[in-house]
């Protein structure tokens, strides 16, 4: 969800993007410099480490119609230090890229590494299982169309010609998208839905090298795939188990500060820059939903304290009436 060189993607001259040399440490987005965005992503202990890739065939792609005239083609930048080259209108993970020839790929990263998940490293070691077998993956669910993935649809983007900061609030109809955590190619937990949160900061310069891309969702409520083998099915809830002793909830965050978006492809009709994944599934604190029962039950309360306060007004009234 970054920008790129429009002379690339419209095939009328080569660039090559400037990456930050690995010498170079690590800048860190401040989000305290957000303005509109008002969800926030949470540290945690327990965590999942993220890495997808474009050379893997994994990472996520960033796409838009290559027809100027079409309501999704990539809208304009406008932040200081944009390139000017555009927002991408849509974003999946690789699996559900509208490049062609497809692409083949099944996830989005590889687990590459856990932190806390005691019970879920339990079990993997005890199974002689790497880590990396798991793998998360978001984007439009199979049997629906690419366009119904994440996007600007809602025009939910907020930039500034004097803030370097721009932020971005890509949807989509919950029913059409899935956030999940698979083992090989076979989902074994779903992560409900999110709107997904792009931050971008272009920094001092508008060259690559100084920019942070970030990425995140709400928290989330995990659950279990339904109709799992044993293995599978013990597996998921080795890792729901963790969850719910870390808070209950899952986030998604991803943050780079070495993008290169030079990886460019074509497909439907469609551009698509694919990046790198790199990041982690955190397990989080998530507020609480009230049972069903006790939901009934409180708003029964409410209606009897109701009536009872109208018949002690009613009451009053005609109390005072009989007096006059």
């Amino acid at each position: 969800m970054h920008k790129y060189n429009l002379s690339i993607l419209l095939g009328l001259a080569s660039a090559v993007a400037v990456i930050a040399p690995k010498s170079v440490e690590a800048a860190t987005f401040n989000f305290d410099n957000l303005q509109y965005i008002s969800s926030r992503p949470i540290d945690s202990a327990n965590r999942l480490d993220l890495l997808g890739t474009p050379s893997e065939n994994q990472g996520y792609s960033a796409f838009f119609n290559l027809d100027s005239s079409a309501p999704d083609y990539f809208l304009e930048d406008i932040s200081l230090n944009a390139s000017g080259n555009g927002a991408p209108y849509y974003t999946t993970g690789r699996q559900g890229s509208p490049q062609e020839p497809p692409t083949g790929a099944t996830r989005t990263a590889n687990v590459s590494g856990i932190a806390g998940f005691s019970t879920l490293s339990s079990y993997l070691t005890n199974n002689a299982i790497s880590f990396s077998n798991l793998g998360f993956g978001f984007g439009q669910k199979s049997d629906r169309p690419f366009t119904t993935t994440w996007n600007l649809g809602e025009n939910k983007r907020f930039v500034s010609d004097t803030s370097t900061i721009e932020e971005r609030i890509y949807t989509a109809n919950p029913d059409d998208v899935e956030l999940f955590l698979s083992y090989g190619t076979t989902k074994i937990v779903s992560f409900g839905y999110s709107d997904v949160y792009s931050v971008l900061d272009y920094g001092a310069t508008t060259q690559l090298a100084d920019d942070i891309d970030v990425g995140y969702t709400d928290p989330t409520q995990a659950t279990k795939i339904t109709g799992l083998a044993p293995f599978e099915e013990a597996l998921a809830n080795a890792f729901l188990e963790d969850i719910a002793t870390a808070g209950g909830g899952v986030q998604v965050f991803i943050e780079d500060n070495q993008v290169d978006d030079s990886n460019f492809k074509t497909g439907n009709g469609f551009g698509v820059i694919n990046l790198r994944f790199v990041g982690s599934l955190r397990a989080v604190t998530i507020a609480a939903i009230p049972e069903p029962s006790h939901t009934l039950g409180l708003l029964m309360f409410g209606t009897l304290v109701a009536i009872f306060r109208w018949k002690k007004q009613k009451y009053r009234v005609g109390h005072q009436l009989r007096r006059i």
